[in-house]
């Protein structure tokens, strides 16, 4: 097909071209016949020949016709004119003269090399049989002796005429020979242009336009080429299915562009931890597959996926600020898990999948279990759906508490699973499932509701005053009647809006659309507060504190917990209170989990703080008992 192609193009660009050189090279034809017309006519008039002074006349003026023609576009027909008139003029001259031995004669060829060359294949046929058939006329006549032809004495008009007819044919010849040249060199620059765009084409068909990858048609045929030269090596291979953390957050917050641009920074990173043998592509999304060949082992795949989480894992300088990233990775080698691409891809994403429910930011090899878990994930989907049908949602609570005065002002509220067949279920078992099935919509709603209402509760119990914080999922925040939920909670609980804090993550706060800032907005207006959770783990950026009307900084407890002992962790700490108070901003430490790192949480300035050494999250019931305690 690309060859039938690339025909038709050749052939349209040389129709294209013709047309113009045959109207150029016409008008130098006709110039150049004028001329030798005019000599000709003046040498047939000084001896008195008028007949041929009438043909030579009459060929001059149908040469000026045809230029006219020519100027007006008709090329065809003005070339058409020319090569006709001219054949019946050489014809008369030839029958009224010397017949044969005419020097008119020499001009049949150079017609058919100019119709051969510039008219259609039917003209040149006519003009060749009206030629041969004059030759023969003019031979039968003579033979039968009808018509007497002597050949003229050689003299200056025989010269006059055969040299005329010899220039005007060489120019002629020049002419067409100049524009085969040209046509043969143009036709070698377009072949060769051609051959580009289709080689061109090529590779864009079999690699990704993004990052320049082999992409998933490609990456198929690779895997088996390799899967044959290690079979008959009698070597390993391992396929890395690659999936980057929490991309769809990075889209969602910063677009689409931005997440291209770190698509294209994780791509050149990947290619840095490859050997010459081995072979990156794009599978599509976020997700890359990496063939590692000639292995003598697991442990080989085990250390190239290390090496990748660590290079992949330092800061990319995006668009003013230092994103961090991390990927999930799955392993599967030939032959022990499989023989074919399809078999190890199946199986490196499943590992992949085991990864991810680990915590990200690892890697996982597979192994037979692993289909087990597979059948896991659709069945706790299943029960999650149930779950909701059947209320077996709880929350607990964890109280939070003002570091200065050491009294209770709120709780976070965390959901649990009561499970009918395996109990209690914390979230890490269930909620990455609840985010790619949908469900975490209903489930997020159902929070937010029964958050709303135990805390009007605490209320009317006496406990004025307190506060529940609830975490929103971005998919939660990205519908459009987030604003219609929450207040519908608060109404049906009949809370005060003041009551209520929604906790953003960093990426959600990065969003630029003008949707996203007015849905913070129509927050703001309902009365809640807002909260940044887990800050300064996510895409730092400070830049989004002053544009949006946050009320406080929750800092992850990963910087928490080991406060004592870690001067690192007390520089960030001490930086996000400092910077939280310039910009009016109260903050809870999450994680505290001692004494002593109390005590230095509170000289550094926090305002709030939750953990296990106040108190773990609870059900409701005993938050409230546990809240009474202290009121006493």
């Amino acid at each position: 097909m690309p060859d039938v192609q690339l025909e038709t193009d050749l052939e349209s660009l040389l129709k294209s071209n013709n047309k113009t050189r045959q109207a150029d090279r016409l008008m130098q034809i006709a110039n150049a016949l004028a001329v030798v017309l005019v000599v000709i006519a003046f040498r047939t008039l000084s001896v008195g020949d008028w007949l041929d002074s009438a043909l030579v006349a009459v060929a001059f003026v149908v040469v000026m016709i045809a230029r006219q023609l020519n100027r007006a576009g008709r090329v065809d027909l003005s070339v058409s004119l020319v090569l006709v008139v001219v054949a019946l003029v050489v014809s008369l001259s030839m029958w009224n003269n010397q017949g044969l031995y005419s020097g008119a004669v020499l001009a049949f060829p150079a017609l058919l090399v100019v119709a051969g060359t510039v008219t259609s294949r039917r003209l040149f046929l006519l003009l060749l049989v009206f030629m041969l058939s004059v030759v023969a006329l003019i031979t039968y006549v003579s033979v039968t002796g009808l018509k007497a032809y002597q050949p003229a004495p050689i003299g200056v008009g025989r010269l006059v005429v055969i040299s005329g007819i010899l220039i005007v044919s060489a120019f002629a010849i020049s002419l067409l020979m100049s524009d085969l040249r040209a046509t043969r060199s143009l036709l070698r620059r377009e072949m060769l242009r051609l051959r580009t765009s289709e080689a061109q084409l090529s590779h864009l068909a079999q690699h990704d336009a993004l990052t320049d990858l082999p992409n998933r048609k490609a990456i198929g045929e690779l895997v088996q080429e390799a899967i044959q030269r290690a079979g008959e090596q009698g070597r390993q291979l391992a396929l890395l299915f690659v999936d980057i953390d929490n991309f769809k957050t990075i889209n969602d917050s910063l677009g689409y562009a931005a997440g291209d641009e770190l698509l294209q920074e994780i791509a050149a990173r990947l290619q840095l931890t490859i050997r010459g043998a081995d072979t990156v592509s794009r599978q599509g999304g976020d997700e890359f597959i990496m063939i590692l060949s000639d292995l003598d082992g697991e442990d080989t795949a085990v250390s190239v996926a290390r090496r990748i989480q660590e290079i992949v894992g330092q800061p990319f300088a995006l668009r003013d600020m230092q994103l961090v990233t991390s990927l999930s990775i799955g392993i599967a080698l030939y032959p022990r898990d499989g023989d074919d691409f399809s078999a190890l891809l199946r199986k490196a994403e499943l590992a992949t999948q085991r990864a991810k429910l680990t915590g990200r930011n690892t890697y996982c090899v597979f192994d037979e279990h692993m289909n087990v878990n597979t059948h896991e994930r659709l069945g706790i989907e299943q029960d999650l759906r149930q779950a909701l049908i059947h209320n077996e949602f709880v929350l607990h609570f964890q109280p939070i508490i003002d570091l200065s005065s050491r009294k209770m002002v709120g709780a976070e509220a965390l959901l649990r699973w009561q499970h009918p067949e395996r109990g209690l279920l914390g979230p890490d078992v269930f909620i990455d499932v609840a985010e790619k099935s949908g469900l975490i919509t209903e489930i997020g709603e159902w929070v937010l509701n029964e958050a709303c209402r135990e805390t009007a509760y605490w209320q009317q119990s006496g406990h004025a005053g307190l506060t529940v914080s609830v975490n929103l999922s971005a998919v939660q925040f990205q519908r459009g009647d987030l604003e219609a939920n929450i207040c519908k909670a608060l109404q049906d609980a009949n809370l005060d809006p003041s009551l209520l804090e929604l906790e953003l993550t960093e990426s959600m706060l990065l969003e630029k659309s003008d949707s996203f800032q007015q849905r913070l907005k129509s927050l703001k207006q309902l009365g809640v507060k807002l909260s940044i959770d887990d800050f300064g783990t996510g895409y730092s950026n400070l830049s989004y504190l002053q544009r949006f009307q946050v009320d406080k900084l929750k800092i992850d407890k990963s910087f928490v917990t080991n406060l004592s002992s870690n001067e690192q962790n007390m520089a960030i700490v001490t930086a996000i209170i400092q910077m939280a108070h310039s910009l009016d901003l109260q903050t809870t430490a999450e994680g505290i989990e001692d004494q002593q790192v109390q005590d230095i949480l509170t000289s550094l300035g926090s305002n709030f703080g939750q953990g296990y050494y106040f108190a773990k999250p609870m059900p409701a019931d005993e938050f409230l008992r546990y809240a009474q305690e202290l009121t006493l």
